[in-house]
């Protein structure tokens, strides 16, 4: 067993001592997938990244396993640098985002079986395609690439539905039968079923702190890949559930979270959220942004999905829903985290910038790596929190 599986193994003792009952069948349900499933049926599992519809996966009775949740494991488990350093050494270009390095490196040294099939987004990150090219021409991995358009019109529309039913042919393909509209339609419902206790839970969180909101940035996001799925029903009831039962934690300033945190270092956020009082009571990649889908069973409904996502279109759409989210929940202050090597959410911070105008509500933005412990100063980013706490007792 390599090192990989053998700390995946160790985590699998921890996740009694998860606070959230929903975290802990999203992480028991991933070790679940590195130690049995890609082990024995590793041509069960389609590679994907942010944005794909998972509905269309689960609908084939295929597995989605999303690569920038591997590298998250990678991180957790102090792995990254390591692999990291086998991408360099491999000569991958230095440039390329950590979260795609860490799980070149991996590959690179054989302690995670490389997919049989992937299937990759182009909407946000350009690691999508360029990893889907990595696995086409290392592994001889069977990728299919969705270009997603930027703006909403009729005819990107139409494009995107013909993509689509293209993928689910080349599915068929894959499996060696049609995908019937009844197996569509259930996953479907299991993913209107899911998005409505999620929705729910989101507006307890409007007006009650009840937990670290790390918790969710660090383990929630992973629920979004059970889309389409039974277990993604139960995982976002047990959350909705759990939070609706729960007690109010002490909180002294109120945040919104934008992007994603710091994997291999969580005493950072504990620091800034235990020890400084600012509470994450809400971090953008929680945000359901699309609405309850048709359940006639057609695959043309998965494009409203996609298109529906807040980092397409305008950018008045995104301040907008920056506004209410700020209003909603009460926030007193804004972060985002400047991930090193990502474009797209990074260039998008002048618009919380409008926003932080617009609201008199102070923005931090936090340069670091999510996955590279080498990309991240820790006491100087925990001084550039104790500032921002200073200047919200300040407001």
């Amino acid at each position: 067993m390599n090192e990989f599986l053998q700390k995946v193994k160790f985590a699998d003792k921890l996740t009694q001592f998860m606070e959230l009952e929903a975290a802990k069948m999203v992480v028991n349900n991933q070790i679940n997938i590195f130690n049995n499933i890609m082990q024995t049926d590793n041509d069960r599992i389609v590679w994907s990244n942010m944005v794909m519809p998972t509905e269309l996966i689960f609908a084939f009775n295929l597995i989605p396993l999303q690569t920038e949740l591997v590298s998250g494991w990678l991180s957790t488990l102090n792995l990254s640098k390591k692999y990291i350093h086998t991408a360099h050494s491999k000569k991958y270009n230095i440039n390329v985002c950590s979260y795609h390095k860490a799980i070149i490196g991996c590959l690179e040294e054989g302690i995670l079986k490389p997919p049989i099939i992937a299937v990759f987004s182009s909407h946000i990150c350009d690691g999508g395609s360029m990893m889907g090219t990595y696995l086409k021409k290392r592994f001889n991995t069977k990728v299919k690439l969705i270009q997603v358009p930027y703006s909403v019109t009729v005819q990107n529309r139409q494009f995107l539905e013909s993509q689509l039913t293209e993928l689910k042919e080349w599915m068929e393909a894959y499996v060696g039968y049609r995908l019937t509209n009844e197996n569509l339609k259930s996953t479907i419902e299991f993913s209107n079923k899911a998005r409505e206790y999620f929705i729910k839970a989101n507006n307890i969180r409007k007006s009650k702190t009840v937990f670290m909101g790390n918790l969710s940035i660090r383990n929630m996001y992973g629920a979004t890949f059970l889309m389409g799925s039974e277990l993604g029903v139960k995982v976002a009831k047990k959350y909705y559930w759990q939070l609706k039962n729960k007690q109010k934690v002490e909180c002294k300033k109120r945040i919104l979270w934008v992007h994603f945190a710091p994997l291999h270092n969580g005493q950072i956020m504990k620091f800034f959220e235990e020890e400084l009082g600012c509470v994450i009571v809400f971090d953008i990649t929680s945000f359901i942004y699309w609405d309850k889908l048709d359940e006639n069973g057609s695959i043309e409904i998965l494009s409203q999905k996609i298109l529906s996502h807040y980092y397409l279109g305008e950018a008045k759409k995104r301040i907008n829903l920056y506004l209410n989210i700020v209003e909603q929940y009460n926030v007193d202050g804004i972060v985002i985290f400047m991930h090193n090597g990502c474009k797209a959410i990074p260039c998008s911070a002048w618009e919380l910038k409008e926003v932080s105008k617009l609201t008199n509500k102070p923005l931090l933005e936090l340069y670091g790596d999510c996955i590279n412990p080498e990309g991240i100063s820790t006491e100087q980013m925990k001084l550039r929190m104790e500032a921002f706490k200073e200047g919200l007792e300040r407001e």
